[in-house]
């Protein structure tokens, strides 16, 4: 995938932020609505497009779901571990917000058209795979750190605990099904993985569209005077990924893999934060800051890593 492919793929995405941006200016979307929106995204759109990873014609095989599942996971893991040894040396009062950002790439807006051009069509099947362990995190876990944003301590709803409701929340449970349809190889009807496939492309552009709203809250110098994102989008877009390919590059496992887990490694924050943000009733402006200047400097990384692999 060359240079000027990769930014007409992210000249797309930000067509809709800026449509958004926009829209909220025009009073055709405000605050009220983006929150209402944002649920309908977490609650209903989100854990469809998760189903609709395993409702096309063909179902990942069984034999290589192991080692990409264990290796996806790892890397997860390695940059869950990193992203809070960061997000602390950061010194910030949000400490949770970076915590996520650092964790939470967008591997599925951005990460599944970028990694298909860039290693053909196997890599799909990559993707929907750690969509599991990374849908189970970013649900949870990352959950966790926004709500530990919380400004009123006081509040119940801010004590930092896991619960049933959590576990079973509905973009989880889309990720148990999908678990088991693998496993057993189980395919769905055509009529309701069209529906399905339907509603969760909805999630894309809706996300999208609230993120440039609520930058649409944020003056201009705002938006680019906050430090802490700079340095944060040039950790997570290049130094992380370069730290993640040179210890995949001495190990004996498949490049196959690593390769494509070293791109996803580098992709821009994750947009379903701000969606949990505004979920949450938590400040979306450093999360909306993070998402927005770190896609935007992601159309100059994105190659100049791919060209190392």
């Amino acid at each position: 995938m060359g240079f000027l492919d990769t930014l007409g793929q992210m000249g797309v995405l930000f067509l809709m932020v800026i449509i958004g941006f926009t829209c909220h200016k025009l009073k055709l979307m405000n605050d009220t609505f983006d929150r209402s929106l944002s649920v309908l995204i977490i609650n209903v759109t989100a854990p469809c497009i998760i189903l609709s990873s395993v409702m096309g014609d063909t179902l990942p095989g069984r034999e290589e779901i192991l080692p990409v599942l264990i290796l996806g996971t790892c890397t997860l893991v390695f940059m869950l571990i990193v992203g809070i040894i960061c997000a602390k040396l950061l010194h910030s009062s949000e400490e949770g917000i970076y915590r996520f950002m650092f964790a939470f790439g967008n591997i599925n807006f951005i990460g599944l058209p970028v990694t298909s051009a860039l290693f053909g069509t196997y890599a799909i099947f990559y993707i929907s795979v750690l969509t599991i362990p990374f849908n189970f995190f970013i649900f949870l876990l990352g959950q966790l750190f926004i709500s530990s944003c919380r400004k009123d301590k006081s509040d119940t709803k801010a004590k930092i605990e896991l619960n049933w409701r959590m576990v079973l929340s509905p973009a989880l449970s889309a990720t148990y099904i999908v678990i088991v349809l693998v496993f057993f190889q189980i395919h769905t009807p055509k009529i309701i993985g069209e529906a399905i496939h339907l509603v969760g492309y909805m999630t894309i552009p809706a996300s999208l569209l609230v993120i440039g709203s609520t930058l649409a809250n944020i003056k201009v110098l705002e938006m680019f005077g906050n430090w802490r994102i700079y340095v944060m989008s040039l950790l997570k877009l290049l130094a992380i990924p370069a730290l993640i390919w040179a210890i995949y590059s001495v190990s004996p496992f498949d490049k196959r893999y690593t390769d494509v887990l070293v791109i996803l490694s580098a992709m821009p924050v994750a947009s379903y934060g701000t969606m949990i943000c505004l979920k949450e009733n938590i400040d979306p402006k450093t999360m909306s800051q993070g998402t927005f200047m770190s896609t935007l400097l992601s159309i100059i990384t994105i190659p100049l890593l791919a060209l190392i692999l």
